[in-house]
């Protein structure tokens, strides 16, 4: 709601405005962030951002007043801030202040208000990880509507850049180089696992126990998975085709669920999945993960905030709740159960 306030100066004429370029509440995040933390790196970690996006909005800053604000020399590894930058930092954190404060008060008006909140996600995520945290919201803002559209990675970011949606939860190749995007970007965890797995009474498997099994054994089995299209699909595909050897037979099932249930319903197949969708599965021993060698690839998720939307506060709550919940989640993939 707040990330897109800025500051203009007028000039001294009525008569004539001169626009200078604007102060961002993002930059200013980031530059107090910086100063609380020492470094980009730990500044860019507390802000759950890239690293390369605090250093833009740093270097955006420093350009929209035109001087630099902290000490750049070489082999200087303590942050020390220009008179400019001592300058600017107590109106930094009244900025942060105000706005923290306006936030919980906005968040006590509108509890009684009615509002719409628009999520675009993947599948699993909507099922696994938002869900639970969706029930909480409903509850806590009774007159919000959390709508939520299951879409395209590609669609995801179009989406939130556009304005169409709030709040954009994706899972993304790890591999992908993450280029500019024109919303606010937070990575939830850049190690999210995908399995292959299987019933217990799988031809490959002993007495129900996962064991290991090349990437050149599933060739002659079929092997479900729940895009047709898109990231997901193309990252399975280069992933059993690297080696130039036949793969197994790709068989999309349109959802995770399907997925699931095709394996259930062929004891020679597998499947292929993020690991947080199987977790139940896996405690019950209904299915078991496989120890393919090498191992599958694994994924990265982010969540994208759009800048041209009003945030709602109900937006960040949830949010927070998801990267504080997930955690929790990678534990019990770690787990095994």
């Amino acid at each position: 709601m707040f990330d897109r306030i800025v500051w203009t100066a007028t000039a001294e004429a009525p008569s004539v405005r001169r626009m200078e370029p604007s102060l961002e509440v993002r930059q200013l995040r980031a530059f107090v962030a910086l100063v609380e933390q020492g470094s980009v790196t730990a500044a860019a970690q507390s802000l759950g951002l890239a690293q390369s996006t605090v250093s833009e909005s740093l270097s955006a800053l420093e350009r929209a007043l035109g001087t630099p604000l902290f000490l750049r020399r070489r082999g200087m590894h303590e942050l020390v801030l220009t008179d400019a930058g001592d300058a600017l930092l107590p109106h930094a954190e009244e900025v942060l202040a105000t706005i923290n404060a306006a936030h919980a008060a906005v968040a006590n008006a509108t509890t009684r208000v009615r509002a719409r909140i628009a999520i675009a996600t993947n599948e699993s995520l909507s099922t696994y990880v938002l869900a639970p945290h969706l029930e909480v919201m409903r509850r806590q803002w009774p007159n919000t509507t959390f709508e939520v559209s299951v879409v395209m990675c590609t669609a995801i970011r179009a989406g939130v850049e556009g304005g169409e949606y709030d709040l954009g939860i994706s899972l993304q190749p790890m591999e992908d180089a993450v280029g500019r995007v024109d919303a606010e970007r937070m990575v939830v965890s850049d190690d999210v696992p995908l399995v292959i797995f299987s019933q217990p009474g799988h031809p490959l498997m002993r007495g129900g126990r996962s064991v290991a099994v090349r990437r050149d054994a599933l060739g002659d089995h079929t092997l479900y998975l729940s895009d047709a299209a898109g990231d997901f699909h193309q990252l399975v595909r280069r992933f059993l085709e690297v080696d130039g050897l036949p793969g197994p037979h790709l068989q999309p099932t349109g959802s995770i669920e399907s997925v699931k249930r095709a394996v259930f319903g062929d004891p020679s197949a597998f499947g292929m999945l993020p690991a947080y969708a199987l977790l139940d599965e896996f405690r019950e021993g209904r299915l078991i993960p496989v120890a393919v060698q090498p191992a599958p690839p694994r994924m990265r998720l982010e969540a994208l905030l759009s800048w041209t939307r009003a945030q709602h506060p109900a937006t960040r709550q949830l949010l927070d709740a998801v990267c504080g919940a997930f955690p929790a989640i990678e534990a019990r993939v770690a787990a095994g159960r």
